[in-house]
């Protein structure tokens, strides 16, 4: 499949956040963090019993776990945790050719790093958008939970949503749409994506001959996009075998992990900051990540690609009893989680969990 190393798509959500963080240091801090759109996320505190539901009779109902009070994020669980999501939102988007036109955004990208506090090796787990589970707004793809409900905006949904599966608290949230990705690839010169035949996705705008290609954003996000991948073969045009949703998560969190390095390794401050300064707009963030924490989180990013553990999240195909076409988790997402990093439980605010 596909690229220099078999590990080159690229995912705007991690681009976008690590760009601006990572690259800008303390320049980013005087001159640019103003620029960086800021979102509320309003923090659920109790969760309404759900009415009984005959199982047998919808049997959706019992697929996934209910919906549980999020955990509280602490300074004394021993890990930072950083929830990366990239909108499927057609604001900015001038031609939508390709995309398909919808009012609002889901979440198509969701990525969450943890980082221990202790120096241990990071983790980034990849959520695919289509897992079907269980949010504030009830049951339904994770990706749809942007779309907010309740008198909830959707980062605060979304959020609420990652947390409960997870049994993690996430102390913070960046988002960055399709529009703004193809600006964030441009700025950053491009990137090499490799193939043996040439490639095509009439749905995402695909269009790559064989061999390693440096393309600009237009190109990067129609690969990241695409589900259904051809390739020219000796009998035509066929579908690249085993391509899915799930190779585009796969694509994602090899290119996030790459990038962690690359972008923390820009050796002129003034391309830095010019970078930074470009790629800011396009970025959302939560209220609560200042700027003191944005400057530290970016100084212990540096170089962190080279100790990144890609966390696996087993799934499986479902069919709702609408007739949509899911994925469940296979296993427990807390327990697959916890068996890669280790999370200090310290007890309760509120009654809610800590840790």
């Amino acid at each position: 499949m596909a690229t220099r190393d078999g590990r080159h798509p690229v995912v705007w959500a991690s681009f976008g956040l690590l760009a601006v963080l990572v690259v800008g240091g303390i320049a980013f801090a005087l001159t640019t963090w103003g620029n960086v759109d800021r979102v509320q996320i309003e923090r659920v505190t109790s969760v309404t019993e759900p009415p009984e539901v005959d199982a047998e009779a919808n049997p959706d109902v019992t697929a996934v776990p209910e919906f549980r009070l999020p955990p509280v994020p602490s300074a004394t669980d021993g890990i930072d945790t950083l929830l990366m999501a990239g909108s499927d939102s057609r604001e900015g988007l001038e031609d939508l050719t390709g995309f398909g036109d919808f009012e609002g955004a889901r979440a198509d990208v969701l990525l969450l790093l943890i980082r221990p506090r202790n120096g241990d090796q990071a983790a980034v787990v990849s959520l695919p958008r289509d897992l079907w589970v269980s949010t504030p707004c009830g049951q339904e793809r994770i990706g749809q939970a942007l779309e907010g409900c309740e008198g909830m905006n959707g980062e605060s949904t979304l959020l609420a949503t990652v947390e409960s599966l997870t049994g993690l608290g996430v102390d913070h949230l960046a988002l960055v749409d399709m529009a703004g990705f193809r600006h964030v690839v441009d700025e950053l010169g491009g990137y090499e994506i490799c193939v043996q035949r040439p490639v095509r996705d009439s749905k995402s705008k695909l269009d790559l001959p064989a061999g390693c290609q440096l393309v600009g954003g237009e190109q990067t996000l129609a690969w990241l996009r695409s589900r259904t991948t051809e390739e020219l073969t000796d009998n035509g045009w066929r579908v690249m075998s085993g391509v899915s949703d799930l190779t585009r998560n796969e694509r994602q969190r090899d290119f996030l992990i790459e990038m962690l390095d690359r972008l923390g390794n820009f050796g002129d401050p003034q391309e830095a900051l010019s970078a930074a300064q470009t790629l800011s707009p396009y970025v959302t963030v939560d209220t609560d990540l200042g700027i003191t924490q944005a400057v530290s989180l970016a100084w212990t990013m540096r170089g962190l690609g080279d100790s990144v553990e890609e966390i696996e999240i087993p799934v499986e195909d479902y069919t709702t009893q609408a007739g949509a076409q899911v994925l469940l988790a296979a296993t427990d997402i807390e327990s697959v989680i916890a068996d890669v990093i280790a999370v200090e439980t310290v007890g309760e605010v509120d009654g809610r969990r800590t840790g």
